[in-house]
């Protein structure tokens, strides 16, 4: 649930979460082995959570669903050799492969312009600050930027 559903995660090692299938694994042979975790995303409301976790997936999760599992399977021998980097790189390659339409143009999308953020546009306008024209302040600022 604290994954995004969709996303796979590896680790080694981490507490139960709750999780009693878990406990009874940590309880035999202590916590030291890899998970793989896949995300199922939060169903929004706490009283929601049972019947989300426990229940079958939505037939909107299949296809992502499908091609993750598949590429697990493929790419197990990767986890069985330790090299989760290498997992991790393969199932991204696979889901982005299959589910997302790749033209010729491999670059991601540009980036939306920059906005303020709140509290800057809640702020009033104030004028630029004035360069003082004499004193220490404008000795110092001539030395670090010339006359000008």
């Amino acid at each position: 649930m604290d994954l995004a559903s969709g996303k796979l995660r590896v680790k080694v090692g981490g507490g139960s979460g709750g999780h009693n299938g878990i406990r009874s694994l940590d309880q035999h042979v202590g916590n030291a082995y890899r998970r793989v975790r896949i995300g199922v995303g939060h169903p929004g409301v706490k009283e929601m959570v049972h019947g989300h976790v426990l229940g079958d997936f939505a037939k909107a999760d299949r296809e992502w669903l499908d091609v993750l599992l598949d590429a697990i399977a493929d790419d197990a021998a990767l986890l069985a050799k330790g090299d989760d980097n290498s997992f991790m790189n393969r199932i991204t390659l696979a889901l982005r492969e299959k589910l997302v339409p790749t033209g010729d143009d491999d670059r991601p999308p540009p980036k939306a312009p920059k906005q303020q953020s709140h509290i800057r546009q809640a702020r009033p306008q104030q004028p630029p600050a004035k360069v003082p024209e004499s004193g220490p302040m404008a000795a110092m600022l001539k030395k670090l930027f010339g006359k000008d």
